[in-house]
């Protein structure tokens, strides 16, 4: 996809790289939006967001992966407490534990 930005146009684009670490992509940004609870990520990954479990890491807030989930089961974000992407190890990453929100539970 290729978006054209004309010099008339009054914002200034902000460049983001995905939080996925396993797509770390380069995608525009308006200026006025704040990162959510899984930092920027990119259009493809957020449509799998609503597809998808979420493995994150507790501790640097990145996106190790997302797991494919049935369409009838509650999308789950799973948090690892360290990842090799700041202070752990590979072997850290596999002790996986689900992280539900109350807000789940309604």
């Amino acid at each position: 996809m290729e978006i054209v930005i004309e010099t008339s146009d009054t914002i200034k684009w902000h460049f983001a790289k995905c939080n996925n670490t396993r797509c770390n992509s380069i995608f525009l940004v308006h200026p006025d939006e704040k990162p959510g609870d899984l930092g920027f990520i990119c259009p493809d990954c957020s449509r799998k967001v609503h597809t998808s479990h979420i493995v994150q890491c507790a501790s640097c807030r990145t996106i190790l992966n997302f797991v494919r989930a049935a369409p009838n089961e509650e999308k789950v974000v799973f948090t690892v407490p360290k990842c090799s992407h700041c202070i752990g190890t590979i072997e850290d990453e596999w002790e996986i534990e689900p992280l539900y929100l109350p807000d789940s539970y309604i």
